[in-house]
């Protein structure tokens, strides 16, 4: 269950086709999957980045700059992103805001805040 749950989240770290109507991301091959900016070591205070969140249990964690941020939770209370989310992937753009906060701005328009922590290893199960 664990390398699953591991599979799952290494692949939101890859670029992949989307809809970009929706935010709907196909999934990625884990052959594809790569600590590069911004999810890993190097993004830069004040750029903006395409990025893609895995959200198929809601809105909660993303991996940016090498370390887990997290936000409060947001969800269609059934452990699902809301309603005009991609699932289970959203496309989207990520901001580093400063040292502390970046901005996701995905979804139907909706823009969510999340704060870092100093967490790396992945910090939630996902089935």
């Amino acid at each position: 269950m664990r390398s699953t749950v591991l599979i799952a989240v290494l692949a939101l770290f890859v670029a992949a086709c989307s809809d970009e109507a929706s935010g709907v991301v196909d999934g990625p091959a884990d052959e594809d999957v790569a600590d590069e900016r911004p999810y890993g070591p190097g993004a830069e205070v004040g750029e903006t980045y395409e990025y893609v969140l895995y959200v198929h249990c809601g809105v909660r964690w993303a991996r940016l700059d090498g370390v887990w941020w997290e936000t409060k939770p947001l969800d269609d209370d059934s452990a699902n992103p809301p309603d005009g989310w991609g699932n289970p992937y959203d496309a989207g753009t990520m901001t580093l805001v400063d040292d502390h906060t970046a901005e996701y701005a995905g979804g139907p328009g909706t823009t969510v805040r999340f704060e870092r922590t100093e967490l790396s290893e992945v910090p939630f199960e996902c089935e």
